[in-house]
């Protein structure tokens, strides 16, 4: 009980740290990341919209968010390391924060869990792709081709991943996945399906 408790006061501290506008932009279904320059301008993506600016945050503000993160992660976080890392403790989010003097000013980027899966159908009514190119796609899981998801930081490669997951578990319902990764971003929505890190493999394998 002890512990729950002081796990509700940490989240609180974070939530009003972040404050409503942000906290409101994390349980947006749409929003895909939440960035803040150097220069305190807050911008917040959202699927198939190139970023949006958001309002501003103060460098105090910034700095005081990245040490409850830092704190929520057991971390340190200052001059002499001054990057962190990690999930955030509600949500999923993923975080990472920079101090001086790697940047002029505290700058955070928060790239939001996926609360749901995104299907390539929603890819085309947001236009983000066309019908042809779904179908491509589509295909390709059929046919059992190897697919690369590549592309820049915050281009929406994980939430491609999930819809691609999604395409071959809707297609192949009777087949195992395993899926390997270093951070627990993907979704698998098929009844038959691990999901691990490298070092646990022989585990996820079952051998």
């Amino acid at each position: 009980m002890t512990q729950l408790r002081s796990h509700f006061r940490l989240v609180r501290k974070l939530q009003e740290a972040l404050g409503e506008s942000l906290c409101a932009a994390l349980d947006d279904i749409s929003v895909l990341e939440v960035m803040l320059n150097p220069n305190g301008r807050l911008f917040i993506e959202r699927l198939g919209q190139p970023p949006a600016p958001a309002g501003e945050l103060t460098a105090a503000a910034a700095e005081m968010l990245i040490g409850a993160v830092a704190h929520s992660l057991r971390s340190e976080v200052d001059a002499s390391q001054p990057i962190v890392s990690g999930e955030l403790p509600f949500g999923g989010h993923r975080f990472e924060g920079l101090l001086p003097p790697i940047v002029v000013k505290p700058a955070f980027t928060i790239r939001r869990h996926a609360s749901r899966l995104i299907p390539l159908s929603d890819y085309v009514s947001a236009n983000v792709m066309t019908e042809e190119q779904a179908e491509m796609l589509r295909s390709a899981v059929s046919a059992r081709l190897n697919i690369i998801v590549s592309g820049g930081t915050g281009s929406g490669k994980t939430t491609l991943a999930n819809a691609m997951i999604d395409e071959i578990a809707r297609s192949t319902p009777a087949d195992r996945l395993v899926l390997l990764e270093d951070t627990a971003e993907l979704r698998c929505a098929a009844e038959n399906g691990s999901s691990c890190i490298p070092a646990t493999l022989s585990i996820c394998l079952g051998s």
